[in-house]
């Protein structure tokens, strides 16, 4: 089986199970928005979007370095499973201790911080079924992220239909992590299968990780913020009804997007073996040009099949009452569109060690995206949060591109 055979398969066989854990996810939002309400749904996207934003903190870049390291082969994959599990596990403590604190500080959210605290365990398991997919991506075994994604979502759904009559934001919140507790349970089997987590602390491995993973970590927290900062501000100056509205638009953005991250990847340990061998050249360009063909492809056919059936998606996944959503909805898809693109530079910068201008580009849009909503949802709401969105994805993509061009030659084809 050659290169691109491989990929294609990862990619296919995760884009499978997004088909599953798509249409639970439709299911599940369609329950949601019908037993809470907009308000309530909002309140439900501010909570998962507040502790998503802290994930980024308890994972802090150390999964993508750990893969990049495994897939070199210098060190044994085992010691940098372990290492960087327990590593994840501290991290994930300060996340927890940080939200917690934070909630019960800013005045705006002190009335769901019990919701929030629930929501919290949610880090601890996040970091032990991702440390699990550290294994995965190392041996190109995509289908168990698959298979642990489906049950989360299925195991969810369930939940949800059995208490269907006397549902609150409370008990979807605990439904939410018991369903990923047994996903987590599954991932360690899974995993176990593939490889073992040394658990011999090793300071430098650990050394190694944590100060690669430095720039990534902050990486990742920066591009976590800005990707969540709108609902954050719209909370916090418009209240839970809008939040709702632009939150489930978002929600089909957010898994629209996930058709990148899974060729993204698929590719990253590949492109993570060129680079450290050098190959510069033909590969990695080849590599990157056909990748880019792909993610235009998907793209243009994503835009066009939303923007038509964007009132019936909003229809289903939440009925006549949310029917502002759908401007919004034709607005997002086409941040999703730029998206898919900034997947593929954002991690070719990563697998090339340039980290540290990822970091920069982040920052950039960070305060670009900080400023504009800050200026405009006071006024324009989540139609501003939407346009901004888009805003933000176009700058990253040009940023990232042009120096991957100037500095690699890494090009789409039609340039």
């Amino acid at each position: 089986m050659n290169l691109f055979q491989k990929v294609a398969i990862n990619t296919l066989v995760q884009g499978l199970g997004r088909v599953g854990v798509i249409l639970a996810t439709i299911i599940t939002t369609a329950i949601l928005t019908r037993s809470l309400g907009i308000s309530g749904f909002g309140n439900y996207v501010f909570v998962t979007s507040f502790i998503l934003l802290f994930t980024s903190i308890s994972d802090w870049g150390t999964g993508m370095i750990s893969i990049r390291e495994a897939a070199k082969g210098k060190i044994e994959e085992e010691k940098i499973f372990g290492n960087a599990l327990v590593f994840r596990l501290l991290l994930a403590l300060v996340s927890f201790l940080l939200v917690n604190f934070l909630i019960r500080f800013l005045p705006q959210f002190k009335t769901l911080a019990l919701a929030t605290t629930i929501a919290s365990i949610l880090l601890f398991l996040h970091s032990l079924r991702t440390s699990c997919q550290i294994i995965f991506q190392t041996k190109l075994r995509f289908e168990n992220i698959a298979i642990t994604e489906v049950a989360i979502s299925f195991s969810f759904l369930i939940f949800l239909v059995l208490a269907l009559k006397s549902l609150t934001l409370y008990q979807v919140l605990l439904f939410l992590v018991f369903a990923n507790f047994l996903g987590t349970i599954l991932a360690f089997f899974l995993a176990q299968r593939l490889a073992k987590f040394e658990f011999s602390p090793d300071p430098r491995i650990i050394k190694k990780i944590f100060f690669e993973a430095l720039p990534t970590g902050a990486l990742l927290l920066i591009f976590s913020i800005y990707n969540r900062v709108d609902i954050i501000i719209l909370q916090a100056l418009k209240g839970s009804e809008p939040v709702g509205i632009y939150g489930l638009a978002y929600k089909v953005h957010d898994n629209l997007v996930l058709g990148a991250a899974y060729l993204a990847n698929a590719l990253f340990p590949i492109l993570s073996r060129c680079a450290d061998e050098r190959r510069l050249g033909n590969r990695l360009a080849l590599i990157y040009k056909k990748s880019f063909d792909v993610l235009f492809l998907a793209g243009i056919i994503l835009v066009v099949l939303v923007y038509i059936f964007a009132p019936l998606i909003v229809a289903i996944v939440g009925g006549p009452q949310f029917f502002q959503s759908v401007l919004v909805l034709r607005i997002l898809v086409f941040a999703t569109f730029i998206a898919y693109f900034n997947h593929l530079t954002g991690y070719s910068l990563i697998a090339l060690g340039k980290q540290k201008v990822s970091l920069i580009v982040a920052i950039i849009a960070l305060v670009w995206n900080v400023s504009l909503n800050l200026i405009f949802i006071p006024r324009y709401s989540y139609l501003a949060a939407a346009a901004i969105t888009i805003a933000t994805e176009g700058l990253v993509l040009i940023l990232t591109s042009v120096y991957l061009a100037r500095k690699f030659n890494l090009k789409p084809s039609f340039s």
